[in-house]
């Protein structure tokens, strides 16, 4: 059943003033009960200090007054002559000084000599002396005859210690209301293992109570449930913290709690008549809003079926509804031009003025339903992050807004999907001549900001519906193909299927890779092939190489899955796991007995990973290694990339004591002159140039080129891939320093390699 405005903001206003006055008592009593209860803490902590510093003052006065009494000389002198008569006498003079009766010599053997307490009896042997004078101490507290006992030991020198006096307090009833006027608390002392109750202020059965409940009581305890009214603590007066009985002091709350009733029944009476009065003013507000807004009511139901017009026929008493039916009013003339601005904005990129992704894959789908055959290009600016980086996202934003314009030009329809990715789609399929022309006019420079930026392009090319019969379709091709027109340095890539298995491929090599790193590394796996100084004939190094035997894809190349690692961002992991168990068999090895060193790779994110080399040095210095144990190979294609920077990084990682070696040297198709400026040792003849070396002239004159410019540079020389042993001989007689190759040993597991380093010719 519907209600009215009237009733529905009736209701709205009695629910709101109901559950506010709910909270405002609420909130009230809640802070008033934290309050009370704070306050009745405050007296219980108050309490508990004043009957700590009455106790305390007590055992002062009993000590001060003991040391005069042992000092003095007749009271010493009636001990040395055990003069008992004279010691009694004593006791009972100082015993009423000291409001006790507790005093008894003991000798050293801890039997009692004179005593003035039913405690102790003459001859007896006090456990308590004995308690105290094992534990090293002066005073203590003690449960005799189920009495709590405080007990000094004063020792009495004539003139060596020859006697101890024992001077005690006992807990009575007496002395508990005595502290219970001081503290204005109940003092109940029981016992704390079974809380049977020894003295207390209290009636037996009300203490018992008090020490059997679990929980303070509540203001709802006290007023309707006629429960106890105490608040206990616990209290301890032992120096040392063991007090052999529970004290536990108990402070009445009928009269805050009682208080706190009174307070609540006050506010409780205001909030009611507010919330009458609020209900008349309600009721009246409901009546003077729903009126007009009826008739407001009417008027929109007419503009919603097409009648436009004057909102209200008369204008209204209330402001708020006025200015209501003048925005309606408004609203009829904005409507039109808003559909079109939102059709224009869900269909378009906002910066280029293209379209966006929503609108292609309508457009594609309507075009592939009528059967038309249809050329889409995929155009990627190649480092477009970079330009906004370099030149600032405005200028980013022009060359975007720039490239939209020249590709408008073209008969076709053009949309930006993200970044700097636009899509190309037109019926007339474009030839390589027209896609190179269209590459060409857009990699011009953009002139944005008296800044001329350069651009440059990829473009992935797919025909539909020969390679793509759905949007989805569409774009999951075309991904594909831009990644390899990026990867490859091609401008332009054409689907074909095998690019589609060779992506699936890298996918399942990341996705592998990524599991194989996180939770199966004993799918990773170091071997190390051997390196033999030309000049001993012996083991000088190894090569460490990493292995991956995968449980899905079989056995993948190195080569393969490190460029794909470098790619998907996971080579830090790779090197990190290929640095720590290297650096564990080198380790190992060291702890054979051998000096050989060992070569690791790089790549040139792992040179400019200061975090990655920071752990690199860690990991040696764990094992006690030092980074000369370890030669650094870096290709040459990664240092003639950024000479510059891989000098400076280069340079600081030999300040810090590592060698490097220049892998794969001869293909980076590069002049030769940096050499002097890298602070390298060795330089690796890439095998390439060594396999056919006994035969081939042109590799002949190539190494033998390179030798004489590593003698100019003073650079050691290492040639690898020597299979054969007149390639060895040839190296040797050219002055070559160290090889490798199958010739020598293939690479090794740990294990194996162990072997081969006990039964080899060439071992240290």
């Amino acid at each position: 059943m519907q209600k009215t405005l009237s009733q529905s903001l009736f209701q709205t206003l009695f629910i709101g003033i109901v559950i506010a006055s709910l909270l405002i008592i609420g909130a009230v009593w809640r802070s008033a009960n934290t309050l009370v209860v704070q306050n009745i803490d405050h007296n219980i902590v108050l309490a508990e200090k004043v009957f700590d510093k009455v106790v305390a003052d007590r055992q002062a006065v009993i000590r001060n007054v003991s040391k005069v009494l042992s000092r003095s000389f007749d009271f010493r002198r009636a001990v040395g002559t055990e003069n008992i008569p004279s010691i009694e006498a004593a006791f009972t003079s100082y015993a009423q000084r000291l409001n006790t009766d507790i005093i008894a010599l003991v000798s050293l053997d801890h039997q009692v000599v004179v005593t003035r307490t039913d405690l102790f009896e003459v001859g007896q042997n006090v456990e308590s002396s004995l308690a105290l004078v094992a534990k090293g101490k002066d005073s203590g507290f003690f449960v005799v005859d189920n009495k709590l006992v405080q007990l000094n030991l004063i020792r009495v020198e004539i003139p060596t210690l020859r006697y101890y006096m024992l001077i005690g307090v006992e807990f009575d009833s007496s002395l508990l209301e005595e502290l219970k006027a001081l503290v204005d608390a109940e003092i109940i002392i029981s016992r704390t293992d079974t809380n049977d109750v020894l003295t207390t202020t209290l009636k037996e059965n009300d203490a018992q109570r008090i020490l059997a409940s679990e929980h303070d009581p509540s203001w709802i305890d006290v007023t309707f449930k006629d429960e106890l009214t105490y608040f206990a603590r616990e209290v301890n007066i032992a120096s040392d913290g063991n007090l052999p009985v529970k004290i536990t002091l108990a402070v009445d709350t009928t009269s805050s709690f009682s208080a706190f009733t009174r307070i609540q029944l006050t506010i409780l009476a205001f909030c009611l008549v507010a919330i009458f009065i609020a209900l008349g003013l309600s009721l009246l507000l409901a009546r003077n809003v729903s009126r007009p807004v009826s008739t407001l009511v009417k008027a929109v139901n007419k503009v919603a079926s097409g009648s436009y017009g004057a909102t209200l026929d008369a204008p209204s008493n209330l402001k708020e509804i006025t200015e209501l039916a003048n925005a309606v009013d408004s609203m009829q003339a904005s409507i039109k031009s808003r559909e079109n601005h939102i059709r224009y904005q869900a269909e378009h990129d906002v910066l280029t003025g293209l379209f966006n992704r929503n609108y292609v894959e309508g457009f594609f789908e309507s075009q592939l339903q009528e059967e038309r055959e249809l050329q889409v290009v995929a155009i990627t600016v190649i480092g477009f992050r970079t330009i906004n980086d370099l030149y600032g996202y405005s200028n980013g934003d022009n060359t975007l807004k720039a490239l939209a314009e020249r590709l408008q030009r073209w008969p076709g329809t053009s949309a930006r999907l993200a970044g700097g990715e636009i899509l190309y789609i037109t019926q007339d399929s474009l030839n390589d001549d027209q896609l190179e022309t269209l590459k060409h006019i857009l990699e011009q420079p953009v002139e944005s900001n008296l800044i001329a930026i350069p651009v440059k392009v990829a473009m992935a090319v797919i025909q539909c519906p020969q390679d793509a019969t759905t949007s989805e379709e569409l774009f999951r091709k075309m991904n594909i193909v831009t990644d390899e027109a990026i990867h490859s340095d091609s401008w332009c890539v054409r689907y074909r299927t095998e690019l589609e298995d060779k992506y699936n491929r890298r996918l399942s090599i990341t996705t592998e890779l990524k599991r194989a790193l996180a939770s199966q590394q004993n799918e990773l796996s170091m071997v190390y092939q051997p390196k033999i100084d030309l000049q001993t004939m012996k083991v000088c190094s190894m090569e460490a190489l990493i292995r991956w035997n995968n449980s899905v894809l079989g056995f993948v190349p190195p080569d393969e899955f490190i460029t794909i690692a470098e790619q998907a961002g996971l080579i830090e992991q790779v090197t990190t796991w290929v640095m720590k168990q290297t650096i564990s068999d080198l380790a190992y090895f060291r702890g054979m007995g051998y000096g050989f060193t060992v070569a690791m790779n790089l790549s040139t994110q792992d040179i400019q990973n200061k975090v990655l080399l920071g752990k690199l040095v860690s990991l040696l210095t764990q094992e006690g290694l030092s980074p000369e144990a370890l030669e650094l190979e870096i290709t040459e294609s990664d240092l003639v990339a950024d000479a510059s920077l891989a000098i400076e990084n280069l340079n600081e990682l030999t300040a810090r004591g590592f060698h490097f070696a220049i892998d794969d040297f001869g293909t980076g198709y590069s002049s030769l002159a940096y050499l002097k400026n890298l602070p390298v040792k060795t330089i690796k003849i890439d095998k390439s140039f060594i396999l056919s070396l006994a035969s081939d002239e042109n590799d002949q004159q190539i190494v033998h080129t390179v030798l004489s410019l590593a003698n100019v540079f003073n650079l050691k020389v290492v040639a690898e891939g020597v299979e054969d042993v007149a390639s060895l001989e040839i190296l040797k007689d050219w002055g070559c320093d160290i090889v490798q190759g199958y010739y020598i040993s293939r690479p090794l597991s740990r294990s194996d390699l162990e072997d081969w380093l006990q039964n080899t010719p060439f071992g240290e």
